[in-house]
């Protein structure tokens, strides 16, 4: 199966690669360090299975997967992260990943995560297990309320662009910009842009 890794840290990349290289089922077609890059290059590809870190420079894994599964793509996703938490475990389940596995755990588990992923099945790490057992009791956290544009516009005021870079950026009038800030504060109830980026960061629209 042809498998494409982005994770941020040159260190961790080489090591995965590695492992994944020395399995006969396994080919890596691409190696990216940041989640602009990844998701270019899977829209591009389209791998069987894509490996994403979780926190990413520009688009974190979270929203590389939220962005492919409003794109309806093949590729099946294993999430990579530090974390154990239930609002980490919640954020990669509502954006559709097939797998979850915590980067202390032995290489062997991302490999069955693959595998799984592939197989069209999904593989959680069992140190997260509880976490996701919690997760789906808690019930969805609604971050789909808001477009993926206005989710564009939230990422690049956590990142601390303000409203005419952001234009800029987007190719569209400051005007635009606010209208999409005050749709934003409007549907999440929140007043202020301090909030609007704290928001941002708890549901991983942002590297932040």
């Amino acid at each position: 199966m042809r498998v494409l890794l982005a994770d941020d840290h040159p260190v961790v990349r080489a090591g995965i690669k590695a492992v994944l290289a020395a399995q006969n089922d396994i080919e890596v077609v691409a190696v990216e360090a940041d989640g602009e890059s990844a998701l270019q290059r899977i829209r591009q590809l389209k791998p069987e299975v894509a490996v994403l870190d979780i926190s990413m420079p520009g688009l974190s894994g979270i929203e590389v997967a939220r962005q492919l599964n409003e794109d309806e793509s093949q590729t099946a996703l294993v999430m990579l992260s530090l974390h154990k938490t239930e609002m980490d475990v919640q954020a990669a389940i509502e954006a559709g990943v097939s797998g979850y596995v915590v980067k202390d755990a032995a290489a062997e588990e991302l490999v069955e995560a693959i595998r799984s992923a592939a197989r069209g099945t999904v593989w959680i790490s069992p140190s997260v297990s509880g976490a996701m057992v919690n997760a789906l009791r808690r019930g969805p956290q609604h971050t789909a309320q808001i477009t993926s544009r206005e989710r564009e516009v939230l990422r690049l005021l956590a990142d601390g662009l303000r409203s005419k870079e952001i234009a800029a950026k987007l190719d569209v009038s400051p005007k635009t910009i606010e209208g999409h800030r005050a749709a934003l504060m409007s549907k999440l109830q929140i007043r202020s842009v301090a909030g609007l980026v704290k928001y941002a960061i708890r549901n991983h629209l942002t590297s932040v």
